[in-house]
């Protein structure tokens, strides 16, 4: 279990933002698959910074689900649960062809998970 360091939620924290502005310049220039990796890591990080700050358990990705749950309930964010799905999604189109990518839905899903961060900052910062 990672642990509750304020340096391990800053790192979590800044690769979120990281992510996050690169997802959106992959998909301005185009790159689908870079543009959905990008933005599941942000979202991925985001709620390392949350399960870090508050001593849950983040080791795998089986993990994600309820670290979003118990933030959704702790928080009192009930659309966290939504903005979970356009990440997940995002994760999935690593696994997709090309031509099969919609750059509406990833941006979309991209905007989810900007809505996402910007939730959850103010509980771990």
């Amino acid at each position: 279990m990672e642990t509750m360091t304020p340096s391990a939620v800053s790192e979590h924290l800044q690769l979120a933002q990281d992510f996050l502005e690169r997802s959106k310049g992959y998909l301005v220039d185009g790159d689908l698959h870079q543009a959905s990796e990008k933005g599941w890591g942000a979202a991925a990080h985001i709620i390392k910074a949350v399960a870090a700050a508050n001593g849950w358990e983040y080791e795998h990705h089986d993990h994600f689900s309820s670290v979003v749950m118990n933030a959704r309930q702790r928080y009192r964010q009930p659309r966290l649960r939504e903005m979970s799905r356009a990440a997940e999604a995002l994760h999935v189109n690593y696994y997709k062809r090309k031509e099969l990518l919609n750059p509406d839905l990833i941006r979309e899903d991209i905007e989810d998970v900007e809505r996402m961060v910007n939730v959850l900052l103010p509980f771990v910062t």
